[in-house]
């Protein structure tokens, strides 16, 4: 266990655990994520965000996804969507729809694994009515990024609802720059532009919203492996169910993720570790904060 001081804001930002109490009163999270190719996504962010705190997690899926789902995290309630071809069918709107009136979802997560949809407009259209509708905070992802960030502005969301967390080549999709001349500057404008939260994922991740740039200032290169960034999605996205306003659910994920790393890689070493072995890693990281930072 790594023992050194943290900052008190990002402290303070962890959701309090109160003794009368129930899951719902720790928010209930709906992620939307995998595909058949990649089905170990959407399990990696599923339990990440139930390591994070969050009290209950529905997970829609394709079938595929949700078998890898509910062998490795049974404590989620899985609902599997329409499919085509190996991912959503436009069709899974409805299913998200059903599952917005059924449940009293706190905030959504969308993107890992759900790789490049065939009627992806329809879909991403759908989806984020139903965002605006019911007025959710929403963390977006890896192939979800570019679609949504596009048809942003043409719906009404309030500024800092929506966290966006490309990496370098999925920030270029989204934003059709051919190069990033100045990271700062650029990712900032980019922040400005949809009045939205983006967290750029590199080797010292920035996160901006419109009004400046902030670090973590945690982390190492273990964090270079497959599926890392499906946890730091769940994690920020149990956070938001959790009612932690959008720039904090970042701060507080990109900081924590990059710390149970630290603490990780201090029994594993920097080449072994893998990305389930972060979500493990969790409880420790909550340990340190909570326990070590006088």
């Amino acid at each position: 266990m790594l023992i050194r001081r943290h900052p008190i804001d990002i402290i303070q930002l962890i959701p309090k655990r109160i003794k009368e109490s129930h899951k719902g009163t720790y928010g209930r999270l709906l992620i939307i994520a995998g595909s058949s190719r990649y089905t170990g996504a959407a399990a990696l962010m599923v339990e990440a965000a139930l390591r994070s705190g969050v009290g209950i997690v529905y997970a829609i899926a394709t079938h595929s996804s949700a078998q890898v789902i509910r062998q490795r995290t049974p404590e989620a309630v899985v609902i599997e969507a329409p499919e085509i071809n190996g991912g959503f069918d436009r069709k899974a709107v409805d299913t998200i729809r059903t599952t917005l009136d059924e449940f009293n979802i706190d905030a959504i997560g969308v993107g890992p694994g759900i790789g490049p949809l065939k009627q992806s407009d329809d879909f991403y259209d759908g989806l984020l009515e139903l965002i605006t509708m019911h007025e959710l905070n929403a963390l977006i992802d890896a192939d979800a990024l570019a679609p949504i960030f596009q048809k942003v502005r043409h719906h009404t969301f309030n500024p800092n609802q929506l966290v966006f967390t490309p990496h370098p080549k999925e920030f270029l999709g989204m934003t059709k720059l051919e190069s990033i001349s100045d990271v700062n500057k650029d990712v900032l404008s980019a922040a400005k532009k949809v009045r939205q939260v983006i967290v750029y994922k590199t080797s010292t991740t920035i996160i901006t919203n419109d009004e400046g740039i902030w670090r973590a200032g945690t982390g190492n290169e273990s964090l270079a492996t497959a599926g890392s960034g499906d946890v730091l999605s769940g994690m920020i996205s149990s956070f938001l169910a959790q009612g932690v306003l959008p720039y904090d659910a970042a701060r507080l994920g990109v900081y924590m993720h990059g710390l149970i790393a630290e603490i990780a890689t201090h029994d594993l070493g920097l080449r072994s570790l893998i990305a389930s072995d972060l979500c493990n890693y969790i409880a420790k990281g909550f340990q340190e904060l909570v326990h070590y930072h006088g």
